[in-house]
């Protein structure tokens, strides 16, 4: 399938109304303002900043057709990039490296050139290296979900109050906005899920789960290029860094009546008819005539341990995580290094409603896995996952029951096959620690009476 790229005439138009409704207007100078910095009240704030700290060079084959005179549009296929134009675009050879927006950004170097007609040239294609294209730079790209989020609500209250021209639309535009991008990302929801009978349960009993899990992302993609050195001209990787850091929240209620005895692990995606990788806003920035376009997808993950055994009886459990962490990783100095700052907290209950030999248990791990590509080539992939488990029991003479609750959280990083994470990809995929260690957290202790008889008289 084809994807049409508006020649320069309608590329702001387009941009503005492109990935949920974010864009960013081509030619911004060095620095791209933070988002809620937006002077005119009809432009939706951008999604996140670009900091510039060395400007960009370009090579000498590098090229970013859309900015080019007599360009009028784009069509990118598999390996192909089919050009329309006016007649006075200087023509394309073999080895030409072209960068571009559309797709969610491409590097691509030229193999072969097909003129179709007077109009259109197809350019066979193949992945470039960012330093084909980029000689020289440093840069940071920024996006903090909860501070666009803000920065949507100001921006629509300072419309509303000078009254700006067609503010309704804008109003419409940007809570659409808002609810894509999310302060909090909805990854995951599960109301009462009954579970398989591979869990224990049988006609005699029933037991459901509901699970909830959020992310507040914040993400950072750092990169730096550079010559090897002061007599080695050849540019090279210096630094590639990127960190997903914010609020992971996962929340589980286990509901069990009759008779069950099992043990299981539920793949919840599928409990749920599977869910979606959600996308965020593509990051598109113009530094001079560079475009730099970071795309990030997250693809949610959730599964479920659990373990009951009783007879006529009821149990209620409920579980809650509250993870707060960055995790990531960085390859600078010619070596990979993760980074990993995690805490979290955990809370919860659980009751059980009739004396005798009972233990339920429930442990929910939900999370995310959150791909970022720069040109849509050049990125890792970072896990983060969050569990909350809760376990009660009796024992005899079943006066009373005991619950206890803990919560964790873990993240890994990863190269997917066919992308390009820079030098040494196989370092990086053998990295230690590239699983992180998992955080555990303590929760509450709690206890409930059963029954009333003499021989509970003894019981604390």
């Amino acid at each position: 399938m084809k994807t049409t790229l508006p020649g320069s005439r309608a590329l702001a138009a387009r941009l503005l109304s492109a990935v949920f409704l974010a864009a960013f207007a081509p030619g911004l100078a060095a620095c791209v303002a933070p988002p809620g910095d937006v002077t005119d009240p009809a432009e939706l704030p951008a999604p996140g900043a670009v900091d510039v700290v060395q400007p960009l060079k370009l090579s000498e084959r590098a090229r970013v057709p859309e900015k080019e005179p007599g360009f009028v549009a784009a069509e990118l296929g598999d390996r192909e990039l089919v050009i329309t134009h006016d007649g006075s675009l200087p023509p394309f050879a073999a080895g030409d490296v072209l960068g571009g927006t559309q797709g969610g950004g491409y590097l691509a170097r030229v193999v072969r050139v097909r003129v179709l007609d007077a109009a259109r040239i197809a350019l066979e294609t193949t992945p470039a290296d960012l330093t084909e294209f980029i000689t020289e730079g440093h840069f940071h790209v920024h996006y903090d979900a909860r501070e666009y989020a803000q920065a949507i609500d100001e921006h629509l209250a300072r419309a509303r109050e000078i009254g700006v021209e067609d503010g309704e639309q804008i109003a419409s535009q940007a809570e659409a906005l808002k609810i894509s991008s999310g302060a909090s990302m909805k990854l995951f929801e599960l109301s009462s899920a009954s579970l398989p009978a591979s869990c224990g349960v049988s006609a005699h009993g029933t037991a459901a789960l509901d699970v909830t899990a959020e992310l507040s992302p914040v993400l950072d993609f750092e990169v730096h290029v550079g010559p090897r050195g002061t007599v080695n001209p050849v540019p090279e990787l210096k630094q590639l860094r990127f960190v997903a850091s914010g609020r992971l929240d996962v929340s589980a209620e286990l509901h069990g009546a009759g008779t069950i005895t099992g043990r299981c692990t539920v793949d919840l995606l599928e409990l749920a008819g599977g869910v979606p990788s959600v996308p965020l806003p593509t990051l598109t920035f113009w530094v001079g005539p560079v475009p730099i376009v970071v795309t990030t997808n997250v693809v949610p993950r959730a599964k479920a341990d659990v373990g009951l055994s009783f007879t006529a009886a009821e149990v209620v459990a409920e579980a809650q995580t509250t993870a707060e962490l960055r995790a990531g990783v960085e390859y600078k100095n010619e070596a990979w290094r993760t980074i990993w700052e995690p805490s979290c907290s955990a809370s919860g209950t659980a009751s059980i409603g009739a004396p005798g030999p009972i233990t339920a248990s429930g442990k929910v791990s939900a999370g995310a896995e959150l791909r970022a590509r720069l040109y849509g080539i050049l990125g890792p992939n970072i896990g983060v996952q969050a569990y909350a488990r809760v376990s009660a029991e009796t024992a005899p003479p079943y006066c009373s029951y005991d619950a206890r609750v803990d919560g964790g959280v873990r993240a890994y990083a990863e190269a997917e096959a066919g992308v390009s994470v820079g030098p040494l990809d196989l370092t990086f995929k053998s990295l230690d620690l590239v699983d992180l260690e998992l955080l555990r957290f303590d929760g509450p202790h709690t206890s409930g009476k059963l029954r009333d008889a003499p021989e509970c008289d003894a019981e604390p």
